[in-house]
């Protein structure tokens, strides 16, 4: 019933999803906060000894204790806060911070910089900006300034903060990590993507791509992409093509724009061809899709896209057209939660409807120097009009339920490990009883801020049934070369 194909695009946003949460992180392993200490021997020293020396579970632990002393004690508790934000717990960094009032300037400018590592662009502006507009010559200010700024579809905007705290301290590592961090979004790219796709269907689909992004400007950027797919199946199968060889060879090209009228919206259009072969004749369709993104608060985004591709399920899937509505909701109400949703609709050649829903909860609940784990729930459901025996999984009813957790380890500055799994059970109408239902993600990154970046993938996924099992796995590479030289003013220089 080719069940385990339909769940490749679920593992791609979730790949999509830990990405996000892994530059997250490696942006709170490289870029320091300085504690605002003065160059003398402090009450607490041994605490800040460790935080140079990047132990910073060690500095916590020691100035907790410190502080259970000490309650009073202002610098200390600044540094408390610091090192939570360089664990990435930005939660508990913003609740060592609430205790300090509005009048208190070093406080609000830290908080700021914390609100930026955590994705709270217009919170830490509207705290940073008036600090930044008193003294823009102020190192600090401009340094967090530059950080809030690179978010969103115009990174450029960070770049004359930037040009401030190079000219101030030109060799300091605080500043070369910034313009790091600034010069990533500014990246254009050529990358190439093998993967393989295998199940217990005996489908394999084994694609190259490459493709492209470059800036054409601030507002405007080009996207390009090449692929070759081949679909194969057992002979005489169920997924096998109806006519021609046990496989089909398909290849895409594509060509699009990227248009971001503001920081916060942004307007995709790709339009492309596929052409098919199974070797006894071609068919060439247009594919493509319209996307609206945008970003309307600090806690709130979505995405719109309408979108015409075919049905990659299986070789005899692969004539199929289908049309498709998709939304795509991420809502953070707190530093510490997180929820994503997808609502799509889909209509088929074959006179089926498709109805699905993909939701998910996470929640923080470790932040440290070697790991972060998030855990939460999912569940999905999928309705389709008919079941028409085309090579897909179509069932009338299908829900399933999971407990989710994932972790980010870092190995350095330019290493990162994602890992993410979910355990439940599913049924739909062929079911007597639920059954069990497991996924499980790994991507390894290879070059957060350089140039060359490796990213490997692999995935892997298991449903029962009232037959047995199906189980089926993913297998990716990415390679990219991530450029900007080309747009020497949108370019900072990294020593």
């Amino acid at each position: 019933m080719a069940q385990m194909t339909s769940h490749r695009r679920a593992w791609a946003r979730a790949s999509a999803l830990g990405r996000i949460s892994l530059f997250t992180c490696a942006l709170a392993c490289s870029l320091a906060l300085k504690p605002a200490f003065a160059q003398n021997a402090v009450a607490y020293q041994p605490a800040l000894n460790a935080s140079w020396a990047g132990h910073t579970g060690k500095a916590l632990r020691l100035i907790d204790a410190y502080l259970a002393k000490h309650p009073g004690d202002h610098a200390a508790q600044l540094d408390r806060a610091r090192f939570l934000a360089w664990m990435g717990d930005y939660a508990k960094a913003e609740d060592a911070l609430a205790r300090f009032g509005p009048d208190d300037e070093e406080a609000t400018a830290l908080r700021a910089r914390v609100l930026a590592w955590a994705d709270r662009r217009n919170a830490a502006l509207a705290l940073n900006a008036p600090l930044y507009a008193a003294d823009p010559s102020d190192y600090d200010n401009a340094w967090t300034q530059a950080l809030i700024l690179r978010q969103g579809e115009w990174p450029h905007q960070a770049l004359p903060a930037l040009a401030t705290v190079q000219a101030i301290k030109p060799d300091s590592r605080d500043t070369m990590d910034l313009a790091k961090a600034v010069r990533l979004p500014l990246f254009s790219w050529v990358g190439l993507t093998p993967s393989v796709y295998s199940d217990s269907d005996d489908i394999e689909i084994r694609t190259t791509t490459l493709d492209s992004m470059f800036w054409l400007s601030d507002r405007w950027r080009l996207l390009a992409s090449v692929s070759h797919r081949r679909h194969s199946a057992t002979f005489g199968g169920p997924f096998a093509p109806l006519i021609g060889d046990n496989h089909v060879n398909e290849d895409r090209v594509g060509t699009g724009l990227r248009y971001a009228p503001s920081p916060d919206t942004a307007l995709e259009l790709w339009l492309g061809n596929s052409r098919i072969d199974n070797g006894s004749g071609s068919d060439s369709k247009v594919i493509g899709h319209l996307q609206l993104s945008q970003r309307t608060s600090d806690a709130f985004r979505y995405a719109i896209t309408l979108d015409r591709d075919r049905v990659d399920a299986s070789p005899r899937a692969l004539p199929l057209m289908r049309n498709g509505l998709a939304v795509d909701l991420h809502w953070t109400p707190t530093l510490r939660d997180r929820f994503d949703a997808r609502i799509a609709g889909d209509d088929f050649a074959d006179h089926n409807q498709r109805t699905s829903l993909l939701a998910s909860y996470a929640r923080a609940v470790y932040r440290g120097e070697r790991a972060m784990i998030d855990v939460g729930l999912q569940a999905e459901g999928q309705h389709n009009s008919r079941n028409t025996n085309n090579g897909y999984y179509s069932p009338s009813r299908y829900r399933r339920f999971a407990a989710t957790a994932s972790t980010y380890i870092p190995f350095g500055q330019e290493v990162g490990l994602y890992l993410s799994a979910a355990l439940g059970r599913q049924k739909d109408e062929t079911f007597r009883t639920w059954k069990r239902a497991i996924d499980a993600n790994a991507e390894l990154t290879l070059g957060i801020f350089t140039h060359w970046q490796l990213v490997g993938r692999i995935g892997y996924s298991q449903r029962l049934n009232q037959s047995g099992y199906y189980e089926g796995t993913n297998i990716g590479l990415q390679l990219r070369y991530r450029f900007c030289e080309f747009r020497a003013d949108r370019c900072p220089s990294v020593h």
